[in-house]
């Protein structure tokens, strides 16, 4: 009968035993490594739920009824993985439920927000190069204003008259129901004295009169 040769027995014992080791060290880390990912995803979920609890509470302090975007992150992708990662992980609608829980469905509105930033809350001209500008400049009255301030103000203006969509030469417009009243005469009165700061009338009637 041949003799068993116990050296490599043994290198094969210590071998198997190594890669088992090696397994359960893997699985162990990678056990502590979901926990901990799990423990703070939960904490950075309950941070974000509290500053959408904080936001709703101030909105619904300072406001009778409330009018927001009503967007879909379907149409927002892009080829950039960093911007979709973000519009993904962004839960804007939470605020929304929170908002109609707290006020009531009939005094939360969602409006179409095709265009507010693009058209001009005092005469309705359509800025076609705006270009990730900050200032919003209408050629048509010459308005000068902030575009996030600008985009506010179209979205309070169809809240408050209503309105309709139509199409003009292939584009789509959103038409305030008005019923006839002068959109810069009301802009003048109503909102201009609300302003401080906020924008700047040009004495030209154009973009590129003197400020």
């Amino acid at each position: 009968m041949d003799s068993i040769d116990t050296s490599k027995l043994a290198s094969v014992h210590i071998s198997s035993f190594e890669k088992r080791r090696s397994v359960q060290k893997r699985t162990s880390l990678s056990k502590r490594a979901r926990r901990f990912l799990s423990k703070y995803s939960k904490r950075e979920r309950n941070r974000a739920r509290r500053h959408q609890l904080e936001i709703a509470r101030v909105i619904q302090s300072l406001c009778g009824s409330v009018g927001l975007e009503e967007l879909e992150k379907q149409g927002m992708f892009t080829r950039s993985r960093i911007w979709n990662r973000r519009i993904s992980r962004g839960d804007w609608r939470s605020i929304t439920r929170i908002l109609e829980e707290r006020m009531g469905e009939t005094k939360v509105v969602e409006l179409d927000p095709y265009g507010n930033s693009s058209f001009c809350s005092r005469c309705g001209w359509f800025n076609r190069v705006l270009n990730g500008a900050k200032v919003f400049v209408c050629g048509g009255c010459g308005l000068r204003i902030d575009r996030q301030l600008n985009a506010a103000i179209n979205l309070f203006m169809r809240m408050r008259f209503g309105y309709k969509e139509k199409w003009e030469g292939g584009r789509k417009r959103v038409q305030l129901k008005m019923e006839g009243a002068s959109q810069k005469a009301w802009w003048d009165s109503i909102v201009l004295p609300s302003l401080v700061g906020g924008c700047v009338l040009t004495r030209g009637g154009g973009a590129e009169g003197d400020q």
